[in-house]
């Protein structure tokens, strides 16, 4: 069984009021919260962090985060991480195309974020 303080959750976006949002969230689940905002100190974190979830904002004309989930998917090292992806706009379909395991659309509000942690298998189903 995971030790819930010793896994983080990393939080990746450029506004940041949803990163501070999310950071809340992910406390109040019980986990460290890691936010960043490079690209290259993403895929580091993800590599060296023991992360149980990745939360990542996509929004319209987004390039780099799309990219940002294929590299994610693509690097033995951090495949196997999940990936909720966040946006303003209903890119499920993409989303899951491109290897996220979820998406929420925004607003988030704190039971959709728990219950995606759940399906994805962070949060057991009493949601902690």
């Amino acid at each position: 069984m995971t030790n819930i303080q010793d896994s983080a959750i990393l939080v990746v976006g450029d506004d940041t009021s949803f990163s501070y949002l999310m950071q809340r969230y992910v406390r109040e689940c019980g986990y460290r919260a890691l936010v960043s905002r490079s690209s290259l100190q993403i895929l580091a974190l993800a590599q060296q962090e023991r992360l149980e979830a990745i939360v990542l904002e996509i929004e319209q004309g987004d390039a780099t985060g799309w990219d940002l989930l294929r590299s994610l998917k693509a690097d033995q090292a951090t495949q196997c991480i999940p990936v909720v992806v966040c946006s303003w706009l209903e890119y499920r379909d993409r989303c899951l195309a491109e290897g996220a395991e979820y998406h929420l659309q925004k607003p988030v509000l704190y039971e959709d974020f728990v219950a995606a942690l759940t399906v994805v298998g962070v949060l057991d189903a009493g949601g902690s």
